[in-house]
């Protein structure tokens, strides 16, 4: 029987903190298991996977929770292939950019421009790519190139991700006690939930970014 009025939210809120909590732990304990390193992109590609399910009507937790584990196991080299791309950028950029703030003149200030420049189509990369590869089918390097043309193609979207994701840091930075509970998966969902306006409208989509559409979980449903 379907719960209505006060009771039928409690339960859809309970329901949603449930999974958020589970997720967590999984992101959590799945990233161990593959050292940190290795673990961190698989874990959040099934992560971003798992919550477009749910969000597209799947809310049975079993069946969730295998698609999370399914989504890691079949992406793990593919999605890590991304990760190392990603750790290796952001290292360089982090570097050369103490470098650059180091130096006066004119050559400085033209650097530092750069390197901002740089930090910023990075930042938009880091926050889209995921989401984009729980999305679409395309060469891995493409994805690269498609997280900067989704946020050109949706700056709205862009910035109100941003502001969303700064709030979220004030919240943990106010309440660190949520962060071994909800710290990546609230995250995620509220960048799933922003993009899944988007992705309803898949025509509309593809329209703007020129990219083929592809279903939700490359294909993994159990």
């Amino acid at each position: 029987m379907e719960l209505e009025g006060w009771k039928g939210k409690l339960y859809w809120f309970v329901e949603w903190i449930t999974l958020l909590a589970v997720l967590q732990l999984l992101w959590t304990g799945l990233t161990l298991l593959g050292l940190l390193l290795f673990g961190v992109a698989p874990a959040t590609v099934a992560m971003f996977t798992t919550l477009r399910k749910r969000l597209q009507g799947e809310d049975d937790l079993k069946r969730l929770v295998k698609i999370y584990w399914n989504t890691y196991k079949v992406e793990f080299i593919p999605s890590n292939k991304i990760g190392m791309i990603l750790l290796s950028v952001g290292y360089f950029v982090t570097i050369n950019f103490q470098i650059v703030s180091s130096l006066h003149g004119l050559l400085g200030l033209l650097l530092l421009t750069v390197f901002i420049s740089i930090s910023i189509l990075f930042g938009m990369i880091v926050v889209n790519i995921f989401q984009l590869y729980a999305h679409y089918d395309l060469p891995i390097l493409r994805y690269f190139a498609a997280s900067i043309i989704f946020s050109i193609a949706y700056p709205l979207q862009m910035i109100s991700n941003i502001v969303g994701l700064i709030i979220l840091y004030k919240l943990y930075s106010c309440f660190p006690g949520l962060i071994p509970f909800f710290g990546v998966s609230l995250a995620a969902l509220f960048l799933t939930w922003m993009s899944s306006h988007i992705f309803k409208n898949d025509r509309e989509a593809d329209e703007h970014t020129n990219l083929p559409y592809y279903s939700a979980g490359r294909g993994i449903t159990s």
